[in-house]
């Protein structure tokens, strides 16, 4: 009978919880740790309830971290007696927040001898479990491999993104400004169909059409930005620009709120003073990011 790791989860909001679940489904000795203790009580009899974090730590070989930001992360775990129960022991940190947050987090689990893997989860908590919920790790690649096989219990598209530790939330802040981008984005244009009495059902049907677009011009964005040479042949920045200036007209005309398109505009517009009015459309890169790169 294979040996199951004994897993500790640290904060029991809905992703948490969900966390929590997956391992005791997947039948691992699990302890369980909340501020506010009843979250904890659906638990009973399915998992140890720890009455503090230094207990929830001491418990199991691996305790898992999902607390709303890492300040109440930190006001959680940076205790003499968290310290203590933790040493010797794997702290994963899934816990939302930025770069600087995981080497912060590092520094200070490396320097009181405790194993430290950052982390970050693109997936509902309902999906928590599944065989494409995408999970990332950045630290020690050992360290990643050596919990491998029961880090993918809670998302089977498990993978180690990189050994900065600052690797897996920079990936993840990047992903989701793109999710929240696309999915305003796709609000706003929404908006612009209620604006002019066009049914909503036809055009989220018909947005499908524009799908592939993305992903072609994705393509094209990651071959320019490797070589930092924007010269193509689809459709230049100036054309991009005056279709942005229509929609932002129309936003104008039927009062809705422009101000999507209008920061769209503004980019565009400082990609052009930046002299790429002839180049393709991964020339705003450089409006975005430091000076022009011709």
């Amino acid at each position: 009978m294979t040996h199951k790791v004994t897993v500790s989860i640290v904060g029991l909001g809905q992703m948490g919880a969900a966390l929590a679940r997956a391992y005791i489904d997947a039948g691992h000795p699990v302890t369980v740790w909340n501020r506010t203790p009843g979250k904890a009580e659906p638990f009973q009899g399915q998992a140890n309830v720890a009455a503090t974090p230094e207990q929830a730590c001491g418990a199991s070989d691996l305790t898992i971290v999902s607390l709303s930001d890492y300040e109440a992360s930190d006001q959680v775990l940076r205790t003499p007696l968290v310290a203590a129960a933790a040493k010797g022991r794997t702290l994963v940190q899934l816990t939302s927040g930025t770069p600087g947050d995981a080497r912060s987090g590092a520094a200070w689990a490396s320097s009181l001898g405790i194993d430290y893997l950052d982390g970050c989860i693109l997936a509902y908590p309902s999906y928590i479990g599944g065989e494409q919920t995408a999970v990332f790790y950045s630290g020690p690649r050992d360290l990643y491999e050596r919990h491998q096989s029961t880090l993918r219990v809670i998302g089977g598209a498990t993978s180690h993104v990189g050994e900065p530790i600052g690797a897996a939330a920079a990936l993840d802040c990047a992903l989701l400004s793109s999710y929240y981008g696309a999915t305003l984005a796709v609000l706003q244009g929404a908006a612009i169909c209620a604006s002019e009495s066009f049914p909503l059902d036809a055009y989220f049907e018909k947005f499908q059409a524009i799908t592939p677009l993305i992903s072609i011009t994705a393509d094209m964005c990651k071959k320019m930005l490797s070589t930092g040479n924007f010269k193509g042949t689809d459709c230049t920045l100036d054309i991009h620009t005056n279709a942005i200036r229509h929609i932002v007209r129309l936003n104008r005309e039927n009062s809705v709120d422009g101000r999507l398109p209008e920061l769209a505009l503004a980019y565009f517009e400082r990609a052009l003073q930046l002299g790429h009015g002839s180049d393709e459309i991964a020339a705003v890169f450089n409006a975005l990011h430091g000076p022009a790169r011709r």
